[in-house]
This record gives C-alpha cells, structure tokens and sequence, in this order.
C-alpha cells in the first residue's frame, strides 16, 4: 500500500498558533512572518505559502559531541559550500553521517508517489562530466508535510558505507546531502518522524583513523614501533552488538582509560566471532587523548626479553594492548618461566612500583575462560574491567539482522548466534564478500568486471 492511499486529510484546530484567527495568511503576511531573505528556496516560506499556516519543524538530533566545524568540499567543478563534519575529542561522540542524494530522492519517489518535476532545487552542472551536483531541495509530500535538503556536496576519500549504497561517480564518490528540515502540522508529526527514521537507511559516514604505535623487535635495533592506522568500524549502536547493558560499560572504561596518571588491566574475552577485536578497533577511535602501544599476537612472547620493561619506559602515561593474551595471563602455579616472567611484567606495570612511575593502562584481550588466569591480575584495585564477549540471544540477534538490512530479518534465527555469523549474512548480499569481524578486515571479490558506460547524469534525468 502506497503512503498516497494511506492518507487521512487532516484539519488543524481552530486556534493552531501557526494560523491567524482572523483571515487566511496573505501573501505579505507569509513573506514577513517566514523571514524569506537572499534565498529563493526557503522551506518555511515554501509550505506557508501553499498550506497558509506557519509549520513546525523537525530536525534530526545530533549527538553529544558529533561535529564541532564545517569543512568546504570541492565538488570538482567550482568551490561548492558543502560542508564536511569533523569529530570533537570527546568519548561520547557518534557519527550522524550524510545522506546519500540518489538513495534519498529515489525512495521520496517511489515512497510517496511523487512526480520530480514538482521539485524546487538548486543545483550545480558539470558541462564535462554531464553530471548535477544539487544543493538544496524542497519537496512537498502533500498533506501538510514536506522536506527541504539542504548542503549538498561530493564527499572524496574513504567513506563507511554499511548499507552498501551505489556510488555516484567513476571515482568512487558519492553525492551528499549534509542536513535536512521537515515541515509539518502538529496532526502530521508522526509521519514526519516516521520518515526521519525511513532516511536513516540512506546515509554514509566519514572514516576516522586512529594511529597506533605497534611494537615490533630486531636484534640490531631492539625494541621500536613502527606507526599504523587503523580505521573505526561502523557500530551504529552498541547494544545491538554487544547487548543493552554494554553501552555503560564502554562509557566505564573509556572514563578510566583517559584518566590522567592511571594504571590498571583491562581483559576483554570470549570465543572466537563474538567481536572483541571488532570493538577493540571500535574502542582505540575513541581514545583522542593518550598513546597507544600495540602488542601484536606475534610479539607477545618477546614481553619477557629483558629490553621491553625499558623499552615501555620511554611512553608513559600510555595505554599498552596486548591482543591474544592467553600466554602471559595464565596462572604462574601451573605454567612455564615465561608465564611466570610475562606476568610479573604486568603487575609491575599495573600497580607496582614501575607503574606509579609508568602510569600505564593495559588491555589484554584473549579466547580463553577466565578459570586459569592469574588470581594476582584480578586483584581489587588492579583489575580496571573484566568483560565476556558471547554470542547475541534470539531477540538482540534478530535485532541487528533488521538494523543492517538483512533479508528475513532474522526470523530463522532460532539460536544463540555470534557478531561474526550475522555479519556473514550481510555481506553475501554484496558480490563476493568476507568480513571477519573477530580480526576486523574486510575484503571484497567482484565476480564480474563492469562493463565502462558512458558518462550519464543520475540525477537529472529525474527532470527530464
């Protein structure tokens, strides 16, 4: 059923303050009242005009701490004023993205039944490329309600794009809208959240890097690192992934780990797919404020060489991650000399007399229970956080399949069942695609090489 069949014809109360008690607006009126000023296109204005009431306005929310500046984007042709987000240092910061213009307007078409020559737009056109950049919209949805996009810009570079959107461009870019407005009556709020919620669909977001300081060991030079970058997955929403009660759990440990002058471990376990590394990467985005030192699986058994201790001193105040830490946790009574040395290590560095100079956080990450770990690592004081990653229940899992678009939505779904196997389920809707969400690399085979067509406008040929 189409929202057209869907609509009841709505009559605003008789004292809706948007109206006037008098007589109908006038056209002055509507000018004065909106505040119209150097731009033809002014959604206010736009909707008082036809309905003859002021509108409401809704606006998506922005997270605490989303963006704190405007960047210019060139679009290619001339200077654009699209804007581009740029992320507070903040723990609590989220990404709101930008809507992808082709997705958006394709699905106001088909959704509401809308013919595009009704549109009022500004745009920008690439006589070279035969291409249009738009850069403001205002549809009208009919019956009180309408919607004006605003900021439109060509995003460059790497972007996340988790609901596999189509790229616009033969550079692989995609054509954004960077924020948006919906008008409506207080009868038609509804519908207008309903339809923020169906636009979320449609968004990509910018890629931030976190720059790592791995370790790494030769016998000329001893112990250096070497500087890597590693991208922040795409986790809309923690509780999702990892359950409802993991949000103030991140919360928790992101507050200790930026403490100033702090010391402690942190372990993060569970079975292999359930998403640890997945978050680790997650996690190490967050932190704006403090080195990070990398301990990769294959360097985990150098720990014990007598140049590392001396080595950790020249960072301190930093935070050391060691992932796949079964072999230097394990309980001293029941293991090797190198347990027992790759232990002691890290209680210096927690809380002995190493660490009140050190000031070191450490996250130690490993597939293992908990039954044969050190008793001295989960000390009272020593121990920052302990977390079990496990699988998702019926109910979360099915939840992720219908926030990441998966056909069924999970009603199959009979069983607990690990991030990875969900994420599986995703990517096979992609060409060929394997995504290990437990080492967090993804890897796309296309099977069929794309014949090259000839240079078309996607977007204009809505007007034609």
């Amino acid at each position: 059923m189409s929202v057209k069949e869907e609509i009841i014809p709505i009559t605003l109360k008789e004292k809706y303050a948007g109206g006037s008690e008098n007589s109908p607006l006038t056209n002055d009126d509507i000018l004065r009242l909106t505040n119209q000023q150097s731009s033809i296109i002014y959604g206010p204005t736009q909707f008082a005009m036809k309905y003859r009431v002021l509108p409401c306005i809704m606006t998506e929310k922005l997270e605490q701490g989303t963006y704190n500046a405007q960047e210019m984007f060139s679009s290619g042709l001339n200077s654009i004023y699209g804007r581009a987000n740029r992320q507070l240092r903040t723990s609590k910061r989220k990404k709101n993205g930008w809507r992808h213009t082709t997705s958006t307007i394709d699905f106001l078409v088909n959704e509401y039944q809308l013919d595009p020559d009704t549109f009022l737009y500004e745009s920008s056109y690439d006589t070279t490329e035969n291409k249009t950049l738009f850069t403001k919209l205002y549809i009208d949805l009919e019956n009180y309600l309408s919607i004006e996009l605003l900021n439109g810009f060509t995003s460059y570079g790497d972007v996340d794009n988790p609901n596999n959107l189509e790229k616009d461009n033969e550079d692989k870019s995609f054509n954004c809208l960077g924020s948006l407005q919906i008008f409506h009556v207080p009868q038609t709020a509804e519908r207008a959240r309903t339809l923020l919620q169906q636009l979320s669909k449609f968004k990509i977001y910018p890629v931030s890097e976190a720059t790592l300081q791995m370790v790494c060991h030769d016998e000329r030079r001893g112990f250096y690192t070497s500087s890597i970058h590693m991208k922040k997955p795409h986790i809309p929403d923690l509780k999702l992934h990892y359950g409802d009660d993991f949000p103030e759990i991140h919360e928790e440990l992101i507050e200790t780990l930026q403490e100033e002058d702090s010391t402690g471990i942190t372990l993060l376990h569970g079975p292999p797919g359930t998403g640890k590394t997945y978050y680790l990467r997650y996690l190490i985005n967050e932190i704006k404020d403090k080195s990070l030192i990398y301990v990769p699986p294959d360097m985990v058994k150098d720990m014990t060489k007598p140049g590392f201790l001396p080595f950790l001193m020249k960072n301190p105040n930093s935070i050391l991650i060691v992932e796949d830490a079964e072999n230097i946790i394990r309980d001293r009574q029941h293991d090797s000399v190198f347990a027992n040395q790759a232990v002691s290590n890290l209680l210096n560095l927690s809380d002995g007399l190493l660490g009140d100079v050190m000031h070191q956080q450490i996250i130690c990450t490993f597939n293992c229970d908990m039954t044969g770990i050190d008793p001295a690592l989960l000390r009272d004081g020593r121990l920052v956080l302990e977390h079990k990653f496990d699988k998702l229940s019926i109910q979360n899992a099915r939840r992720l399949c219908v926030e990441l678009g998966i056909p069924n939505k999970g009603e199959d779904i009979a069983e607990s069942i690990t991030i990875a196997e969900i994420y599986a389920r995703k990517n096979a809707l992609v060409d060929v695609t394997a995504n290990n969400t437990e080492n967090g690399e993804t890897t796309t085979v296309r099977t069929k090489r794309q014949k090259k067509k000839k240079a078309q406008d996607p977007l204009f040929g809505f007007y034609s």
